[in-house]
This record gives structure tokens, sequence and C-alpha cells, in this order.
């Protein structure tokens, strides 16, 4: 109760919920109102949307969230085999039937440095500077991800129960595994590259 009471009523952390209802509204609202290609949405605007008003934030903070540290190799390692598994569990009954298609990839790759910069990169490390090392921190942003999809997938693809329940459970559990290796490492790289290969794996 306390870890509620001070995520939800420090003064600090106030700013970051105002910052994910700015998130949750203005990209659910873009993505209803404005029918463009997928690509050209993840690839062109929702890194304005998304980080502009993060890097004008992280730039106006006394000490500011450091998303890219040292330790490249542990990040670049963990992060692979996070994604090799990501990999394996989406494909396990069609490894078949994968297939190679640059747009899909692009795809993959936009979404996964926008969306891992915010929430892995600065929100896992701003809680985390908040209450080092609670694994609540990980939770929230989990929720945080998963939550952010509700918007697109009942008012844009108009998905059942059943899909919404399924695509919110892989994205808390990828979006707390993928804070967690922020935090491990201290770089944010590991967890774009996982991302990137489930984003490959879900796609193709």
């Amino acid at each position: 109760m306390n870890t509620l009471y001070l995520l939800w009523y420090d003064g600090v952390v106030k700013r970051l919920w105002y910052y994910y209802l700015y998130l949750f509204i203005s990209w659910g609202l873009f993505r209803y109102f404005v029918q463009l290609p997928v690509v050209i949405e993840e690839l062109w605007f929702k890194p304005v949307l998304w980080l502009i008003p993060l890097f004008w934030w992280n730039i106006s903070l006394e000490k500011r969230v450091v998303m890219f540290g040292k330790k490249w190799k542990e990040s670049l390692v963990t992060g692979f085999g996070v994604g090799i598994l990501y990999f394996l569990i989406l494909k396990y009954k069609s490894l078949s039937g994968f297939y190679f298609s640059v747009d899909l990839v692009g795809i993959a790759l936009a979404t996964a440095i926008t969306e891992e910069l915010v929430f892995s990169g600065f929100v896992a490390g701003f809680l985390e500077r908040h209450k080092k090392g609670s694994w609540f921190n990980l939770v929230i942003v989990g929720l945080m991800v998963s939550i952010i999809r509700l918007p697109v997938l009942l008012f844009v693809y108009r998905v059942g129960g059943k899909e919404i329940f399924g695509v919110m459970m892989v994205s808390f559990a990828s979006g707390g595994i993928n804070a967690w290796i922020r935090v491990r490492t201290g770089n944010v790289i590991g967890s774009i590259i996982a991302r990137v290969i489930m984003n490959v794996a879900a796609l193709t």
C-alpha cells in the first residue's frame, strides 16, 4: 500500500502519470482518426508523438535519465538471448511459415525503438531512481506497456475479448522482462533488440 501511495502521490512521479495519460489519449485518437499505412504511422508519427515530449522532459530534469549506459556487451547478449526466447515461444508451432518482409521488419524496428526508449529506457530508469531495486517498478512498466494497446485494439482493430486478453498478457510479460534487461544492465539497447526479435516473430 505504501508503495502504491508513493507512486501515485509523490510530486515527482505524478508527472510520469500525466505523460502516460497524454500518450494513451493522443496515440489512441491518432490511430482512430488518422488512416495511414502502419509503416508510416510507426516510422514517422509515433516517434514525434511519443519521444519529443519525453526528451524535452528528460532534458529539463536536474539529473537526466541515462538510457544507454556502459554495459553494452552484457545488454546486447541478454537482449539477444531473451529475443530468441520470445521468437521460439511465438513461432514454435509455425517455424516453417516464417517469411521475411522489409516493410514488416521496418515496422518491427521502428516500434521497438520508440516504445522501448519510452518504457524500458525512460520509465524503468525513472522509477528505478525513485525506488531502486523494487520489483513493483517492473510490474508498473508491464502494465503501462499492455494498457497503452487498449484503444487501438478496441477501436482500430476491433478485436474480441480473448484476443485483447492474449495481447495484453504478452505485452505485460514482455514489458516487464524488457524493463528488467534495462535495469539489470543499465542500457536500453538489449531491450530494443529483444523487442525487435519479438515483433518480427509476431508480424511474420
